[in-house]
């Protein structure tokens, strides 16, 4: 069996449409499944912010040891944790990156977003010739969209049970919404890889940095402990992704990306089902991880 075929196996058991990129960065092999198709990218976009923050960086507009002072205007609902800190707090650029990409703070990606000026990491993209990822979004203005309110002062508990909007920007797969395609963002990892996204020093602190992941359920799932596993997962209702790069061996690395959906409304009601099944989806992330491990391991 081909390895697309046994990526295909494990879609067709996940319970979700999945799109698949594995780049075997050695060689140049490619895998892919439905590679070109646009999905939301969720946090994975926190991926290009990274990119961007990072050229701002080597063009000198600030420096990671710069301070940044939390206020409330800044606050996003979580995930993270600055949301939860006072007023005041000065984190370094370095920390906020940091939090964006290890626990996925929302706060500080847009306290990031903010600096760099809406629509830049949209143009790096697509100067970079990646114009398949759209940024024109902050977290701000998805939860805007999503929920019936974004304020992060509110109750979460009654936000959690509150509606979601399905017909909204944070659904719409075209360029008014944070999106990309798996083949894309593979190709984004495969160039931070190279060194050729910014600078090869650049391109080192976000390896740095993505490589210190917290959220290790998906791709990393089933990776023999100690395998490090470069990536950034994204989710939403309905929406779960990763992307990232496997250090399969000293000498075999992949970069891959994963992007899937399901019909989370048809078992909303079934709060047995509803905790089942993204960690069925979840567990396809990390067969596939695991796959490409075996696979290029040794190679």
């Amino acid at each position: 069996m081909s390895l697309e075929t046994d990526i295909r196996s494990i879609i067709q058991d996940s319970g979700a449409e999945m799109a698949v990129s594995a780049l075997h960065l050695e060689t140049g092999q490619r895998t892919d499944v439905d590679a070109d198709r646009v999905f939301p990218m969720c946090s994975v976009l926190k991926i290009p912010v990274l990119v961007e923050a990072f050229r701002h960086i080597e063009e000198g507009r600030f420096t990671l040891d710069d301070r940044w002072q939390l206020t409330t205007a800044e606050k996003n609902l979580p995930s993270g944790i600055l949301v939860f800190f006072d007023d005041g707090l000065e984190p370094t650029v370095k920390d906020l990156l940091t939090l964006m990409i290890i626990i996925s703070d929302n706060t500080a990606t847009d306290m990031v977003i903010h600096r760099l000026g809406q629509g830049s990491v949209t143009s790096t993209m697509h100067n970079m010739g990646l114009t398949d990822i759209h940024v024109p979004l902050t977290i701000r203005e998805m939860f805007d969209d999503l929920l019936p309110s974004s304020d992060p002062t509110q109750d979460m508990l009654a936000l959690a049970a509150g509606p979601r909007n399905r017909d909204g920007i944070c659904y719409s797969l075209g360029p008014d919404n944070d999106v990309g395609t798996p083949a894309a963002l593979t190709e984004l990892l495969a160039r931070i890889w190279r060194g050729e996204a910014v600078s090869r020093t650049a391109c080192d602190a976000m390896l740095e940095i993505l490589l210190k992941q917290q959220l290790n359920d998906r791709l990393p799932r089933y990776l023999p402990p100690g395998t490090p596993c470069a990536h950034k997962t994204g989710t939403l209702p309905g929406i779960r992704n990763d992307s990232g790069i496997i250090y399969a061996s000293e000498n075999a690395h992949v970069a891959v990306t994963v992007f899937s959906r399901w019909d989370d409304e048809r078992v909303s009601d079934d709060p047995i089902a509803s905790s089942e099944q993204p960690i069925a989806i979840d567990a396809a992330f990390g067969r596939i991880g695991r796959l490409l491990y075996d696979t290029f391991g040794d190679a």
